[in-house]
């Protein structure tokens, strides 16, 4: 005997006893019966109305149409029996939408029965949209998850003081289910101006779920002890979910220098010198950028000019930085200068800029205030593509056992013929590093980063409206950087590669090229000092004295020493220095960082960075 699985009550439909309408015109009754059809996978009911007809002096060949009241026909019948009265019922015609069984009260649905005209011969009854009421034996069962989402100041784990409610985030539910045609299902609600959300979980047929916010947020707030990623559980109501977003420090403010690209001859391009605040304290400075000796700046033509110039120094000003701003995504104040390469400038040379700014009172890690760039003088290159620092040595780059991170930068540019809308960059990870640890160091523009997978991550840039090349080259350049760690103990040889997808708004992905970098049995790389000739300051920071040592081959040399604030005022100069070992003294300088330039007979050899503490 043929074996048989019958499963009951997953869909099944009902007639209600109440809530008909009935209309009568000329030799036409219509009675509309309300009807449900419930599906307990979805746990959702599907409202419907029967059209019982009644047609008086009816006759072979007579017809009725029901239509909707745009005209469009729903249901036809003609009388081919002669019958008189000619009596039709119509199929279950649908109503507007489903209801959810949460939404179910006193074991009723109400649902809203749509407009429509019953015409038969010169005679037409309108229906008028009404309410109906259907009953809904043994609904699905319902549950609710509940709680806040703030910023957690003091960390605490309680929301008090200044801590701050985030008001529109989304919080979502993800459901497993036992059910026999579903696995998976979804909820989710919005916190309110008070930072309280509601989720409404569907219990029926629910063995476990979890309950998260946004990925986008973990680039800014980790998870932590009282506030997880994600909260999972096995029952229902749940209470006092909150996410509690903790700070990844009181203030870290951190600076560095981007640009449009790698340099051509005698061809402009632009720089971007940031500053960006990872801790929730806002502050208010300034940015400094060292010019290369070898460029012209063009303040007229530059996206953001700086506020004041000193020699090769330009300065910014900014006020009330912190992860905070911006919608509470990424957040930088930028710099834009337009510079054009000097007529000494030829392939094969390299121009370097130093950015730096404030070290204010409570910055936990003073030593990313200081950042410097070089850029390779080239002929051409793509514009949408992607490097990695350190780059490493040779076609592997190689880079030596004891790297413990890679910063990576995608560039992308607009050479189309129109602006581009939306932008995003999508980059898969490779394996050998952490994803867990990446961290984001800047943008160009607004933009919204989420993990796609454990090792995809994905910056979207929303209403970015990037012109294109063609009408304004300096501005149809963006980029994003971030670093990343690598995982610990990687075996000489191992190569860690990368690449992007670029999507300029539906167009297809543009792939850039692929870094590599080679574990390699090596001491150490410096990728930041331009010249043959290495400097080093110790300690640095420094109380009272540092001691700068010149690693010179070249004998009776005479050097000169120059200190300035970060507003370019010389505060200390030493001359005709003759060794290349030599001391310089505090002398009543205030604490805080200070920018030191080298020069030798000839030229300038080294720019670096001093922290008085």
């Amino acid at each position: 005997m043929k074996k048989t699985t019958i499963l009951l009550a997953v869909i099944f439909s009902f007639i209600a006893i109440y809530s008909k309408a009935q209309y009568t015109q000329g030799d036409i009754t219509v009675m509309l019966q309300p009807t449900g059809t419930h599906d307990s996978t979805t746990c959702a009911t599907q409202g419907q109305l029967i059209y019982m007809i009644t047609i008086q002096n009816s006759f072979t060949g007579d017809s009725v149409k029901v239509k909707d009241m745009s005209g469009t026909l729903i249901y036809e019948e003609g009388n081919i029996t002669g019958q008189n009265p000619w009596y039709v019922t119509a199929p279950n015609i649908s109503a507007f939408g489903f209801l959810p069984d949460n939404q179910i009260v006193g074991g009723v649905a109400n649902f809203f029965g749509p407009p429509s005209k019953v015409i038969s011969g010169p005679d037409t009854i309108y229906n008028i949209p009404n309410f109906y009421s259907v009953p809904v034996p043994n609904p699905c069962l319902f549950g609710s998850v509940t709680g806040k989402i703030y910023v957690d100041y003091n960390g605490d784990c309680i929301f008090n003081g200044s801590d701050l409610p985030l008001n529109a985030i989304q919080a979502s539910s993800a459901i497993n289910l036992n059910s026999p045609s579903m696995t998976t299902t979804s909820a989710s609600g919005y916190s309110n101006t008070s930072g309280n959300y509601e989720i409404t979980v569907q219990q029926s047929w629910m063995t476990d779920y979890n309950v998260f916010i946004p990925s986008q947020f973990q680039f800014i707030f980790p998870s932590s002890a009282c506030s997880p990623a994600s909260y999972n559980f096995t029952s229902l109501n749940q209470d006092s979910v909150d996410f509690s977003l903790q700070c990844t420090s009181n203030l870290d403010l951190r600076c560095a220098l981007q640009s449009n690209g790698a340099v051509r001859p005698n061809q402009p391009f632009s720089l971007f010198p940031y500053v960006n605040n990872t801790g929730c304290t806002a502050t208010s400075g300034t940015l400094a950028l060292v010019l290369d000796a070898d460029v012209v700046y063009n303040a007229s033509l530059s996206s953001n000019p700086a506020n004041t110039v000193v020699g090769d120094t330009l300065f910014w000003n900014y006020s009330n930085l912190s992860n905070l701003s911006n919608g509470m995504y990424w957040n930088s104040f930028f710099g834009g200068v337009y510079l054009v390469p000097t007529v000494n400038v030829n392939i094969g040379d390299t121009l370097c800029f130093q950015v730096l700014t404030d070290v204010p009172v409570g910055d936990i890690d003073p030593t990313n205030n200081f950042a410097t760039l070089c850029l390779p003088v080239v002929n051409s290159y793509d514009p949408n593509m992607k490097e990695v620092y350190p780059k490493g040595i040779g076609t592997q780059g190689d880079i030596p056992t004891s790297t413990t991170e890679l910063t990576y930068t995608v560039h992308f540019q607009n050479t189309g013929t129109a602006v581009a809308y939306f932008i995003s960059v999508i980059d898969t990870l490779d394996t050998d590093v952490l994803p867990g640890s990446l961290e984001i160091l800047g943008t160009s523009h607004s933009m919204i980063p989420q993990w796609l997978g454990p090792n995809i991550v994905k910056f979207s840039f929303y209403n970015i409206m990037l012109p294109d090349s063609g009408s304004n080259e300096p501005l149809s350049h963006g980029f994003v950087s971030f670093k990343i760690n690598l995982n610990t103990s990687l075996p000489i040889g191992t190569q860690i590669k990368n690449k992007a997808q670029i999507y300029f708004d539906s167009n297809p992905a543009i792939i850039t090229n692929t870094t590599l970098n080679t574990i390699a049995s090596l001491t150490s790389i410096d990728e930041k000092t331009p010249s043959n000739i290495s400097v080093s300051a110790y300690p640095n920071p420094f109380s009272e004295m540092t001691t700068f040592e010149i690693n010179d081959n070249q004998s009776n040399e005479t050097y000169t020493f120059v200190l300035n604030d970060l507003l370019g005022k010389q505060v200390k100069s030493v001359n005709n220095i003759n060794s290349k070992q030599f001391q310089i003294s505090r002398a009543g300088l205030p604490n805080g960082i200070y920018l030191y330039k080298i020069y030798n007979t000839e030229r300038l050899i080294k720019i670096g960075k001093l922290v008085i503490q």
